[in-house]
């Protein structure tokens, strides 16, 4: 097992088909320090969820996933985790650690939800607090990470509503300005529905990051959700590719 560096900044692990981990990045070490097995990183609970989709018939995975706490004073942590087999024996494995918000908001809904479910007596004050959270929830479903001094990436989670859309909306734009991208990796590998709505507003935020002047490539998109895009006649200029490994392989190597 050796240590690697990767121009992606973010925790990275070479591993077989049975989790054994061939090479990992310094960030994966500054996470969960030096393991031998992949599934030493992961909570109990998504082990099994781990074991049934981390193989070699599936050939590229996204998954969320629960990470063990380093010790007594640390808390679980919950991570989008991307997997691509590059054969029948060894995979490449990259974890997206969510923001510590994003944990917190969706502690707070689970228990409102629970809450609202056992009692109607406070519903117009959790309803108000519920709302509240969700908003939250979603102007982080979209986070803008970057990884070059030229290139973001936005890995957007989830349905594509048109209230979560409007609630990155912003943020996004300001954030492509504030750091000066000229490129955004916009991947869709962990998207569920598109409602058309939602992705009106989506495909409206690129038109306008484009004409601001950013490059705009799309990643992981499904052949039912490129035509749909496709029918909202988004700028010829706008690039697709089929995987985030392939465009962090063009866009960020050094």
């Amino acid at each position: 097992m050796k240590q690697v560096e990767r121009v992606f900044p973010l925790p990275y692990y070479r591993i077989n088909k049975n989790f054994y981990i061939y090479a990992y990045s310094k960030e994966a070490g500054d996470l969960h320090g030096m393991k031998e097995h992949l599934l030493d990183i992961f909570d109990e609970a998504s082990l099994s969820k781990v074991k049934e989709t981390v193989k070699p018939e599936i050939q590229k995975a996204s998954l969320e996933v629960h990470l063990k706490p380093l010790d007594k004073q640390d808390s679980i942590k919950t991570a989008d985790m991307y997997v691509s087999w590059q054969n029948d024996l060894y995979a490449e494995v990259l974890l997206h650690v969510k923001d510590e918000r994003l944990s917190k908001v969706t502690h707070t809904l689970t228990q409102l939800r629970s809450r609202l479910n056992d009692t109607n007596f406070e519903l117009l004050e959790e309803k108000e607090k519920l709302e509240e959270a969700i908003e939250q929830s979603n102007r982080l479903s979209a986070p803008f990470i970057v990884l070059s001094l030229d290139t973001a990436m936005i890995p957007l989670f989830g349905d594509i509503t048109k209230e979560k859309m409007h609630a990155v909306e912003d943020s996004l734009l300001k954030s492509s300005q504030r750091e000066g991208i000229d490129r955004l990796l916009f991947d869709f590998t962990a998207v569920g529905e598109f409602n058309r709505d939602g992705i009106h507003v989506l495909t409206d935020m690129m038109k306008s990051l484009f004409y601001m002047g950013a490059e705009i490539i799309i990643i992981g998109i499904q052949p039912h959700q490129a035509k749909l895009l496709n029918d909202l006649k988004l700028p010829l200029e706008i690039n697709y590719m089929h995987s985030l490994q392939q465009a962090v392989a063009k866009y960020c190597a050094q």
